[in-house]
């Protein structure tokens, strides 16, 4: 299959583990936000924020450093004990066997990847919330 963009030894691209990596925090940032102001009883949430748009990237930063942190912590387990590939993708265990550590880290996005892009979403967050607030 003839690939969109070539990434640097990567044998392919991955994206399911794309997708958990670049848009399944932000649909958690904004569920997330949309049920903290939904539920705000005696005080309001977004009163403590500049604006909407403020409180909505309050909660962006706070899910892509978590997925970043999430990754950078797996590859360090993965590269210091030595441990089998962690699943980041669902059909991975349907697979019949695992799926080799070489394999693991020759798809895009690995954990080092994963990584980089959520780290790279919550510094365009931060930058957007200064220049919003």
């Amino acid at each position: 299959m003839p690939s969109l963009f070539p990434v640097p030894t990567a044998r392919r691209i991955d994206r399911q583990r794309l997708l958990s990596v670049a848009l399944i925090p932000f649909a958690a940032a904004i569920a997330m936000a949309s049920t903290v102001a939904a539920t705000g009883f005696t005080a309001s949430p977004l009163g403590e924020a500049n604006s909407t748009l403020g409180f909505l990237l309050d909660f962006v930063k706070f899910c892509y450093l978590a997925v970043a942190m999430a990754h950078l912590s797996g590859a360090i387990a993965d590269h210091t004990c030595g441990s089998l590939a962690a699943g980041l993708s669902i059909d991975e265990y349907d697979a019949p066997e695992p799926v080799s550590k070489d394999e693991f880290w020759r798809a895009f996005p690995n954990h080092v990847d994963g990584a980089a892009i959520a780290g790279a979403v919550t510094l365009l967050s931060v930058i957007a919330s200064s220049l919003v607030g």
